[in-house]
Order: structure tokens, then sequence, then C-alpha cells
């Protein structure tokens, strides 16, 4: 090969690892472009959801009732929109209802449609998404509240001393909830074929008169001292469940459960 084609083999050469060279660049330029475009979105909706937060947080402090229930369905808002934010907000709305339910409402009065709101918005909410997070409404004062339209999400709560007397919450998941000397006199559990699930609750100490727990699942529950006077058993799994202690006088169960569970000598049956 004469130099006169080498030269010109190697100007081609040359070129074309130019070109390989610019269009790498130009790749690795648009790559970056793109990266920080999708950053800039990210802080941007990141910017507009501590702005939503604030705002949110900032109206339950307002005397007006409509303005904190709104304030209430925008932190529900944001708890679907960001996943990272569920375990912070559900923790402002649990702190929001001990807060606003210290006292029983007046007679005749149900509990405040904003507490109503926040109870609702936590016992629906995705609990994938909880992370660390455990619903704590220790003492509450919330009788005859409404938790109807869709099973409660209440396992592993919380609910010690909680006054849920008259309550409707058909089918509650309240597996492994703590509901030690809880008032859950005249409560429903049960409503369009859905039962409540109390397997593994304590229950020691609990006011259950006259509750309706039909098929419930009460295995393994500890209801130690428990008053199930004139409660509705029928057909509840009571399997394992310590009933030592307990008045069980004019429930509705056969001995056949009685049996399955365990009970001592000041356990009542009559």
């Amino acid at each position: 090969m004469d130099w006169a084609r080498r030269i010109e083999l190697f100007t081609v050469v040359i070129a074309a690892v130019v070109a390989v060279a610019g269009l790498w660049y130009s790749n690795v330029q648009t790559r970056q472009a793109h990266d920080q475009a999708r950053d800039d979105r990210a802080l941007a909706k990141e910017g507009q959801i501590t702005d939503r937060y604030t705002a949110a947080v900032g109206n339950l402090g307002e005397d007006k009732m409509d303005v904190r229930l709104g304030g209430i369905y925008a932190l529900e808002r944001i708890m679907q929109d960001s996943r990272r934010d569920q375990p912070t907000i559900a923790n402002v709305l649990a702190t929001y209802i001990r807060t606003h339910a210290v006292k029983p409402p007046t007679k005749g009065q149900d509990v405040p449609a904003d507490v109503q709101a926040a109870l609702t918005v936590l016992a629906t909410r995705d609990t994938e998404r909880d992370g660390a997070f455990l619903l704590d409404l220790h003492g509450a004062k919330l009788p005859n509240i409404n938790l109807t339209a869709t099973p409660a999400a209440l396992h592993d709560a919380n609910l010690r001393g909680v006054d849920l007397s008259g309550a409707r919450m058909f089918g509650a998941n309240l597996r492994n909830a703590n509901l030690s000397s809880a008032k859950l006199s005249g409560a429903n559990l049960v409503g369009a074929n859905l039962v409540a699930d109390l397997s593994d609750a304590d229950l020691s100490g609990a006011n259950l008169s006259s509750a309706n727990l039909s098929s419930a699942n009460l295995s393994n529950a500890r209801l130690s001292s428990a008053n199930l006077n004139g409660a509705n058993l029928n057909g509840a799994n009571l399997n394992g469940a310590d009933l030592s202690g307990a008045d069980l006088s004019g429930a509705d169960l056969t001995k056949q459960q009685v049996d399955s569970a365990v009970t001592n000598s000041s356990t009542r049956l009559q």
C-alpha cells in the first residue's frame, strides 16, 4: 500500500473515531439532561407535597368544622399520593383523634364529624404502606362510631381503654390489637356477611356486654376477666381463647365453644 492510500485510510479511521466519540458524548449529555429533568420534577413534586402537607396540618387547628374536615381529607389524599409520607400522616391523624376525643360526646350527640372522618381515613388506609407505624388510639372516647363502609384496619393497634360502646364495625380486623379494659358494650362487629377478626387480641378486662360477636374469630384471644354478659357469640371461634374469670352469663354460646376455650373456676357461664 502506497503512502497516499495509507494516509487516506488513516484519515477515514480518525473521522470514524471522532464521529463515534461525538455520538457517545451527545448520548451522555442527553442522558444527563433527562436525569436532571427527572430530578427537577421529583424535587418540584416533593416541594408541592410539603406545601400541601403544611397547609393541611394548618387547617386541623382552625375553628370551623368544614376547614378541619378539608385538612383531614387533604392529608388522606397526600397519603395516597406519597407512600413514604403515610406513617407521618397516620401518626398526625391518630394524635388528632386522641386529643379531640378525650371526653365522650354529650348525651344524645354523635362523635364530632372531624373525629369520625379522621378515624375513617385511618381505618381505610393501605396498611402495607405503614412502615414502622402502629395505630395508637388508647383512651379515646368513640362511642357509637360508624366504621361500616369497609372492614376497619385496626390490627395490632393500641386501643387500650378506648370507648367503642355501641360502635358499628362490621368485619373489623382487630387481630392482635390491645383492647384491654376497652368498652365495647353493645358494639356490633357483624354485618352483611362480614365477621370480625379478634384473634390473638388482648381483651382482658374489656366490657363486651351485649356485643354482637356472632361468628367472630376470637381464637387465642385474651378475655380474662372480660364482661361478656349477654353477648352474642353464636358460631364464634373460641379455640384457645382465655376466658379465665370472664363473665359469660346470658351469652349465646354452646358447651362445645366453652370446651374449646381456656376457663377456670371463676369463669361465669350462667
